[in-house]
């Protein structure tokens, strides 16, 4: 049988997965901000797994192109998590820093003094909460919590498609 904690845990991945694109899923909800919406996901995953969650749900691991944008995301974390992965990596190649979305290079990064450092170890962005909220890199095998995106679509898109 199941403790009370795990099933508080497991029951809202399973209303992702089932509620996905309908806004409200279980303790998580998108929420807009500009032209995007973003859900906070409080159950810590691989960065793998928790980018798979956010396609799953149409969306992603987050990005951050402005300050506006990390200040919205950092206030969605509620500042209590440790680490939360965005959707930035350098897997692809050792030192080149892009988004998962589109494979972009950052033009837009808050970095920790010295960070990125781990060379082929770390090759995925958690958001860390050591002296502040800054950007490093770590193994992307770790478990941390994480912030999915999505695109708002414009009423004229919704009735096209």
């Amino acid at each position: 049988m199941m403790g009370n904690s795990l099933w508080m845990k497991i029951v809202p991945l399973i209303c992702i997965f089932v509620l996905g694109n309908s806004g409200i899923t279980g303790h998580h909800m998108w929420v807009k901000f500009q032209n995007k919406q973003y859900m906070f996901v409080e159950e810590p995953m691989t960065w793998m797994d928790a980018q798979s969650v956010c396609r799953s749900i149409g969306g992603f691991l987050a990005t951050v192109s402005k300050e506006k944008e990390m200040r919205f995301i950092k206030s969605m974390t509620r500042v209590s998590a440790n680490n939360v992965w965005i959707g930035a990596t350098d897997m692809f190649a050792e030192g080149h820093w892009v988004w998962i979305e589109d494979l972009e290079q950052m033009s837009y990064t808050y970095w920790y003094p010295g960070q990125p450092n781990e060379g082929k170890g770390g090759n995925c962005l958690v958001w860390y909460n050591y002296h502040g909220f800054n950007w490093h890199d770590s193994g992307c095998h770790n478990k941390f919590m994480f912030i999915c995106q999505r695109s708002v679509r414009s009423k004229e898109e919704k009735t096209e498609g």
